[in-house]
C-alpha cells in the first residue's frame, strides 16, 4: 500500500494553520472529507496551493457546472480514478448533467450531444497532449468565451493530478474516510 502517514495530528504552526485554512473552506462548502489533501498534508504549502486552485475550479469557474463535471467524470473514467467518480458523480447529477450523458461517460461513448460534443472533444485533445483544431477551438471560444476554453484544458491538467494523488496514496474513497 502506498499511503502517506496522515500528518494531521502532528500539524503545528504554519501547517496547522494551512489545516484550519482548508477544513473551513470546504466545511463552508458542505464538503465533509479532505480527501486527496490528507497525503498532500504531508507538504502543507503545496497542499495549499493545490487546494486554492481546485477552489477556483469547483466554487469560482466560469464553466456552468454540468461541463465541469462532465470534464471531471470524463477524466475519472480516462484515468480510472475511481475516487474522482464517487467524489463527483451525486454533484454532476444535481448540476444537470443528465443520466444518458453521465452513462455515456462511465460506458467510454465518443459521441455525446452539444454542448458537451465539442468539450470531449476538447479535453480529448487536452488528454492527448494535441492541438486543439482553430474549428473546436473556436466553437468552444463561441459557446464558453476564451476563460471557458483555458478552463476545460487546465482542469483536464488539475483533475489528472488529483488523479494521481488519489491512486498513488490510496486515498479512500470519500464515505470511508475519518476526517
Amino acid at each position: 500500500m502506498a499511503a502517506l502517514p496522515d500528518p494531521i495530528p502532528t500539524l503545528k504552526g504554519e501547517g496547522r494553520r494551512i489545516y484550519d485554512d482548508i477544513v473551513a473552506r470546504r466545511k463552508a462548502k458542505g464538503v465533509d472529507h479532505l480527501g486527496p489533501y490528507v497525503p498532500l498534508l504531508n507538504h502543507p504549502e503545496l497542499a495549499q496551493y493545490i487546494e486554492r486552485l481546485g477552489y477556483f475550479y469547483n466554487y469560482q469557474s466560469r464553466l456552468p457546472r454540468d461541463v465541469f463535471q462532465f470534464v471531471v467524470l470524463t477524466l475519472a473514467v480516462r484515468s480510472a480514478a475511481t475516487f474522482v467518480w464517487d467524489d463527483h458523480v451525486a454533484n454532476a447529477r444535481a448540476a444537470g448533467l443528465p443520466d444518458g450523458v453521465i452513462d455515456g461517460i462511465k460506458a467510454g461513448s465518443r459521441t455525446f450531444d452539444a454542448p458537451f460534443e465539442d468539450v470531449h472533444a476538447t479535453t480529448d485533445c487536452a488528454f492527448r497532449f494535441a492541438s486543439i483544431p482553430a474549428p473546436l477551438q473556436d466553437r468552444v471560444i463561441a459557446r464558453f468565451g476564451t476563460h471557458g476554453l483555458i478552463e476545460i484544458v487546465t482542469l483536464c491538467g488539475f483533475y489528472t493530478m488529483i488523479g494521481m494523488v488519489n491512486i498513488g496514496f490510496d486515498v479512500p474513497l470519500p464515505h470511508t474516510e475519518g476526517h
